[in-house]
């Protein structure tokens, strides 16, 4: 990371794996990290010194958010680094037998909730030369149809979109998501619960368990590092893959600066036209 500046991180889902994990990574830096968390861990007690400020939200309940933006307005805490962590696998299984309204709360907390958040904070930004970053975090289906998984992939892929939208209504914020992979975070436990709404994911996810086949921690928090200190015309309004993409290269950074569509949700083949003789 190359800024020297003092950098604020706000890290809501601080008691999540990525967030803990960040927050400890960005604390070692020397940036300042406030934290949210939805209950409190082992690991987040025992570390609250990392914290300079630790608030309580639960993104399935509105008034906790609530709670929490006033809190924040209130200590007027002011970020150079917004990073959106929580979410939810569930409810697992085919449309049709999902709990309709378990499956609206999964599109609450995978995706109103961190919109609601970000449009509270947005006003708590640095006015700075390092123009303030805002990290969301994006899931699978992106190229393809995770079965049994639909209100969380719907939710995430109307993300990638939002992401876009955001960026480009904002001149001074850069906004990204990332799709982490196969992180050995907790978030995993929901697909074994559901195992026999899972199916073959139930399966990959107990091999993977068994051989500790995940991407690492330390790339996720390397990638998101990067972002860091890359400009709006590479980053802004983009999908990654910290698994595929290596943004501490040259080469993809220049085809993103010579390719606005690169990295966004497009209709594939869109160029093609079919007419009937």
């Amino acid at each position: 990371m190359k800024e020297c500046r003092k950098l604020t991180a706000f890290i809501v889902g601080a008691s999540s794996d990525i967030g803990f994990a960040l927050a400890e990574h960005w604390a070692d830096l020397g940036i300042d990290v406030v934290g949210t968390f939805r209950t409190k861990s082992k690991d987040l007690e025992e570390s609250k010194k990392i914290f300079d400020h630790l608030l309580h939200c639960d993104f399935s309940d509105k008034n906790s958010i609530r709670d929490c933006l006033q809190t924040a307005a209130a200590l007027d805490i002011k970020w150079d680094i917004l990073v959106i962590c929580p979410g939810t696998m569930n409810p697992i299984g085919p449309f049709e037998y999902c709990n309709i309204d378990e499956w609206e709360q999964g599109i609450l907390i995978n995706l109103l909730s961190p919109l609601r958040v970000v449009h509270g904070l947005l006003g708590l930004r640095k006015k700075s030369k390092t123009m303030p970053l805002v990290v969301f975090f994006a899931g699978g289906g992106v190229n393809g149809t995770p079965e049994n998984y639909s209100c969380y992939t719907t939710s995430k892929i109307a993300l990638i979109k939002a992401t876009e939208l955001l960026d480009a209504e904002f001149n001074d914020v850069r906004f990204s998501i990332i799709g982490p992979g196969w992180v050995k975070t907790k978030i995993h436990r929901e697909t074994l619960i559901g195992s026999t709404r899972a199916k073959g994911s139930a399966q990959e996810t107990r091999r993977r368990l068994k051989s500790d086949d995940f991407n690492p921690m330390e790339k996720v928090l390397e990638f998101i590092d990067n972002l860091i200190d890359l400009p709006k015309n590479i980053i802004g309004g983009r999908n990654f893959s910290v698994v595929h993409d290596q943004l501490s290269g040259v080469h993809l950074k220049k085809a993103l600066q010579e390719h606005s569509n690169l990295y966004k949700l497009r209709r594939l083949g869109n160029e093609k036209i079919f007419d009937d003789v």
